[in-house]
């Protein structure tokens, strides 16, 4: 099978090689698009979630994350808009984190060991480097 199509491709010419390069990157782009980016401004979400909301609660306000991910606090100091709780933290604590992609910037949802409501969020603007 591979062999017929690496034949078919060679014997199309560049221009139409062109075309179904441009078309297939189309294709991908708008099917992509809502994973890439969040419909909504994070500031028309801000003041809607709160601490102690439930998972239930969040993903019905946000959808489903972008990506979630166990981990665990490893380090002492840490950059960004975690800072100003990563000290209320005790060392080693498990961390289930949510991560949401905004038109304006990213979110961070912290969920402490295991619990099923919301502990902290951190939210970093676009452009902003820490």
């Amino acid at each position: 099978m591979n062999g017929k199509v690496f034949r078919w491709w060679r014997s199309r010419n560049d221009m139409t090689k062109k075309l179904l390069g441009a078309i297939l990157l189309c294709e991908m782009m708008i099917g992509f698009y809502p994973v890439i980016c969040h419909a909504k401004n994070y500031s028309e979400v801000a003041d809607k979630l709160q601490k102690g909301q439930t998972k239930e609660a969040i993903t019905k306000l946000l959808g489903e994350p972008v990506r979630k991910r166990i981990t665990g606090k490893n380090h002492k100091y840490i950059w960004g808009p975690e800072e100003e709780f990563w000290d209320r933290i005790p060392m080693g604590t498990r961390l289930e984190v949510w991560e949401y992609e905004f038109s304006d910037g990213h979110l961070n949802l912290y969920f402490i060991d295991g619990k099923n409501h919301l502990d902290f969020k951190a939210f970093a603007p676009k452009g902003v480097i820490y």
